[in-house]
């Protein structure tokens, strides 16, 4: 009975290091896009984001944005390519993100 501990909790810590490397990754993609939208209107402070819908088997995110000047908008961003789609009327956004339900 004492051996069964060692593969339980050898997977269980396996599957907490997938869990939590997932859930990061998830996290740096969203700051960077905060970020790369501060960017694109010159702002020092990142771009709140919000209702995200992942696109593209999970390659793409659609979500708005909101700057801290009240600025706010829709966006589409690529995780592969790095590409920032801001306009609802750019192909990139219209593409990927047109129809899809937050």
């Amino acid at each position: 009975m004492h051996n069964l501990w060692i593969p339980v909790v050898a997977t269980l810590a396996v599957a907490g290091l997938i869990f939590g490397s997932q859930v990061y990754s998830e996290m740096q993609r969203d700051d960077h896009i905060a970020a790369t939208i501060a960017e694109r209107f010159d702002r020092q402070v990142p771009a709140e984001i919000s209702h995200l819908a992942r696109v593209n088997k999970g390659y793409g995110v659609c979500g708005d944005y909101v700057l801290s000047s009240a600025e706010s908008g829709h966006f589409y961003y690529n995780s592969v390519t790095k590409r920032l789609a801001l306009d609802t009327g750019a192909s990139l956004y219209r593409d990927n993100c047109v129809g899809i339900s937050y």
